[in-house]
């Protein structure tokens, strides 16, 4: 079906609010990352239920996703992501609110709801607005978005909430939110694709979303997504607990590997355009098992951290900036939607477990634990990627 035209000033107004829509969806990730300190000594929470914090704004987009894919291709893009800024800010204004553990997790909620509308229309509309031979560039350049609002995120918590209070964090994203809520309501097309009521090859939608093409960069997402729990839950926790350092700095911390960070998503995208989606996402998987070694070994200060933080996310990066385009070219352009629903199904998948693992290895074991299992999964991913190569160079 013939996708709505925009050229010049239009599209780069259109791309500018998508884009915007991603690095502040992901951002909700870890925002409380760095405030995990104060919302144990403020309800008595252990790691488990601290773990739980961070994950539930991943458990709704557990449920939804799929449906909210299909919907991206049926009813267009624009009411999914306006929808979508509509709730992370009223998800964000309870959080803010809240005088319980309850009550927290409910604004979580809210927010991964709206963040699952938001976040699947707009990786979708920047997809759709992608030229021709350019897609992993074009959604480097999204992504890089996304790796900013992931490693930013905690790096907006950690200073706002060090340095004004616990709530100020959330009222900035709901400002953020409502502002960019006004702005893609003017800019927005009112329809980006004609709907579509089926699948293009006739699948129903699991067998579309388990068909072998699919699961490979499937299964990188989730891994992807795992570290980066992993790493949102772990660091904040050790930091304060190793060396006592405040929410502020931890802020810093990961504000400085943002800026690096976010570098890496659109080169590594337009490397994978001339090379091939594989060794891009072996590339990346390296790099995080190194990251994962500097994290035990580098702990020692701040500033050894701060490295090991800035490799973590490049690799990162590089690898979210492979599996993504790579899940997408697996589907096709009617299927586009339900697409992205399955990305942010398998990333939810990722980051539930990623905090939830954190939090039960960092209680029974230590952050050491966490950080080598970091490693040593990264790295046999990429040992895994290698000898696939390997086979179907053989056959």
């Amino acid at each position: 079906m013939p996708e709505q035209s925009t050229q010049g000033g239009s599209r780069r107004a259109i791309l500018a609010v998508a884009i915007s829509a991603i690095a502040l969806e992901t951002a909700l990730l870890g925002l409380i990352a760095p405030l995990l300190p104060e919302i144990e000594r403020r309800t008595g929470a252990g790691d488990a239920a601290l773990g739980l914090a961070l994950a539930a704004y991943a458990l709704p987009i557990l449920v939804i996703s799929i449906p909210t894919g299909r919907l991206a291709d049926r009813i267009g893009r624009r009411p999914l992501l306006l929808g979508g800024l509509a709730l992370t800010g009223v998800g964000s204004l309870l959080i803010a609110f809240s005088g319980s553990l309850e009550t927290l997790l409910a604004g979580r909620v809210v927010q991964g709801i709206g963040s699952t509308a938001s976040w699947v229309a707009a990786l979708a509309l920047v997809s759709d607005l992608a030229r021709p031979g350019r897609k992993g560039e074009a959604i480097g350049f999204a992504l890089a978005a996304n790796s900013f609002g992931a490693i930013g995120g905690p790096a907006l918590g950690g200073i706002l909430g060090g340095e004004i209070s616990f709530e100020a964090p959330f009222f900035v994203v709901t400002a953020f939110a409502a502002a960019m809520l006004a702005i893609g309501t003017v800019v927005l097309p009112r329809a980006t694709l004609e709907s579509r009521s089926t699948l293009s090859s006739g699948r129903g939608v699991l067998a579309t979303l388990l068909r072998p093409a699919a699961l490979v960069p499937g299964l990188i997402v989730v891994a992807g997504a795992s570290f980066l729990g992993m790493v949102d839950f772990t660091v904040p926790l050790d930091l304060d607990r190793s060396l006592g350092t405040g929410a502020t700095a931890i802020g810093l911390l990961f504000a400085a590997a943002a800026v690096l960070d976010a570098l890496a998503s659109p080169i590594a995208g337009a490397a994978g355009d001339r090379r091939g989606r594989r060794p891009i996402a072996i590339t990346g998987a390296v790099v995080v098992a190194i990251s994962g070694v500097l994290l035990t070994t580098l702990d020692g200060g701040l500033a050894g951290v701060g490295v090991a933080l800035i490799v973590f996310g490049v690799g990162q990066s590089i690898v979210f900036a492979a599996a993504v385009p790579w899940l997408d070219e697996s589907f096709g352009q009617v299927d586009r939607g339900l697409a992205y629903g399955g990305l942010n199904l398998v990333f939810a998948i990722g980051y539930t477990v990623g905090p939830l693992v954190g939090g039960g290895l960092l209680g029974a074991a230590s952050a050491d634990a966490v950080y080598l299992l970091v490693a040593g999964v990264a790295g046999a991913g990429a040992a895994w990627l290698v000898s696939r190569k390997r086979e179907k160079t053989v056959v």
